[in-house]
């Protein structure tokens, strides 16, 4: 049993690692592309340069019918929402106790019934970015996307005839219209119109769309990268100290 905990803690810290690891990834590819206008992008366009990384940051619109979160309602070209619930049954045993006060207090028991989570999402399949130069398409396919959260909400529900008590955390993030947006994606052509999109090749290479400015964004990853590093060589280094202390007891 406790080699086996030590190899899932093992598993964890190395995909605590890994995840570090590509967030380093993305500070690299952040540093290296120039951040342009909007009419810069499009006279790249122009001249051929298809492929290329480009990074601009613009205010969000869309053209067509927007998205609207299920929860918060706000207008928005993506949106992602987490819903955790457990059951549990209520019981009581053995009547009453003394507490340290002398009071009498009933004896609560739970029982978990189970556990669910529901993830879901949603964007728009094409949306646009506007500066003071002009605007631009954007196709947010393969894209991960760094969105605001819209709503945190926890709820616990008690059905009295069944003694049911349900907890729910609800969270909710979305990409509101009108927000401003940092992009870091690849110029491409579609029927004559320039847009911004995954690498038309390697869907390895980085596209991010994120509510955060540059430096904010790098600065998030930063830490982000850093605490998984640090999470990592916490669990692999546990992770050791169980097998060791497992192979002493053999």
């Amino acid at each position: 049993m406790l080699i086996l905990a030590a190899a899932l803690l093992v598993i964890v810290g190395m995909i605590a690692a890994i995840v570090a690891w590509r967030s380093e990834g993305s500070m690299i590819a952040i540093r290296e592309t120039e951040t342009l206008s909007v009419a810069e992008v499009v006279a790249q366009h122009r001249a051929g340069r298809l492929g290329h990384a480009v990074e601009i940051l613009g205010t969000i619109e869309c053209d067509t019918l927007p998205l609207q979160a299920p929860y918060s309602e706000t207008l928005c070209v993506a949106y992602s929402y987490t819903v955790s619930e457990d059951k549990e049954r209520l019981g009581y045993s053995h009547g009453y106790r003394a507490d340290h006060q002398h009071n009498l207090v009933s004896r609560r028991g739970q029982h978990n019934l189970g556990h669910s989570l529901d993830h879901q999402g949603a964007q728009v399949p094409r949306f646009y970015v506007r500066d003071s130069s002009g605007r631009i398409a954007v196709d947010p396919a393969g894209a991960s996307i760094d969105m605001p959260e819209t709503m945190a909400r926890y709820e616990s529900y008690t059905g009295a005839e069944l003694n049911i008590e349900r907890q729910i955390w609800r969270e909710e993030h979305a990409m509101p219209l009108g927000y401003r947006a940092y992009i870091l994606a690849y110029l491409a052509n579609d029927h004559g119109e320039p847009v911004l999109m995954r690498h038309p090749v390697n869907s390895g290479r980085r596209f991010i769309i994120s509510h955060r400015d540059e430096q904010a964004l790098l600065a998030h990853t930063r830490w982000r990268a850093y605490g998984l590093y640090l999470f990592s060589g916490i669990a692999i280094g546990t992770a050791l100290l169980i097998a060791a202390f497992a192979l002493h007891l053999l």
